[in-house]
């Protein structure tokens, strides 16, 4: 894997979403206080930044312990973040139709059955949560926190398999330290974040460029800023 592509791992992603949520409202920052807003190591913080140096999409400023950095190309990061990233194929996909007909009968069942915290909407589901939905589509996309726990889900929801389209969609997350580390929920399952919901719908086929781009204009996404 080249040096650009493992900016955009797991782990490191968390770095980059801070940085597109703080990083770019402040004039500059330090190592550690990336570090100190992320759940990661100095060390990992170092790597990255190094790498975005590099690209020129941050600047630094200092040498040694008084270096600060500037985010000067939010909309570089962004754009090579797209091209590096598509759900499909970094996650694994399972599509059913289901005997339950609503989300509302969905969130019941899957309290009820203690699986509400292991899973996390995704894709539309998720625009949903951010009220931002600008389809009329019906369907259920869920994160799976553990995948161990898909055979579950699939019993709780009287899930089908279905090959062509679906109702409901489960989803094994590449994105897993995003995910683990968010604290925003809809109807008391939690939620994947305006930027990972962004870049999963971006290369999504059921009108996910659509939604993506509605989702970037109402909740401030920086695709476009220069």
């Amino acid at each position: 894997m080249s040096e650009k592509g493992n900016i955009y791992a797991d782990k490191s992603a968390i770095i980059l979403e801070w940085l597109l949520r703080e990083g770019i409202n402040r004039k500059e920052f330090s190592l550690r206080e990336i570090a100190k807003g992320c759940p990661v190591s100095i060390g990992l913080v170092q790597r990255v930044l190094k790498i975005l140096v590099m690209y020129g999409i941050v600047l630094v400023e200092g040498i040694r312990t008084s270096k600060k950095f500037v985010f000067n190309k939010s909309k570089l990061l962004l754009e090579n973040w797209v091209r590096e990233y598509s759900i499909l194929k970094k996650c694994k996909l399972w599509t059913y139709r289901s005997a339950i007909e609503n989300k509302e009968e969905v969130i019941g069942m899957l309290k009820k059955k203690k699986l509400d915290q292991k899973v996390a909407w995704a894709l539309h589901s998720a625009a949903e949560g951010h009220q931002c939905k600008n389809s009329n589509l019906h369907t259920t996309e869920l994160y799976l926190l553990d995948p161990l726990i898909r055979e579950k889900v699939e019993k709780a929801l009287q899930l089908r398999p279905q090959e062509t389209g679906y109702e409901v969609l489960l989803i094994e997350p590449y994105y897993k330290s995003l995910l683990r580390f968010g604290k925003e929920t809809y109807k008391g399952i939690k939620i994947s974040s305006v930027l990972l919901t962004f870049l999963d719908l971006y290369h999504f086929p059921l009108r996910g460029h659509e939604q993506a781009e509605f989702l970037a204009e109402r909740k401030g996404v920086d695709y476009d800023r220069a």
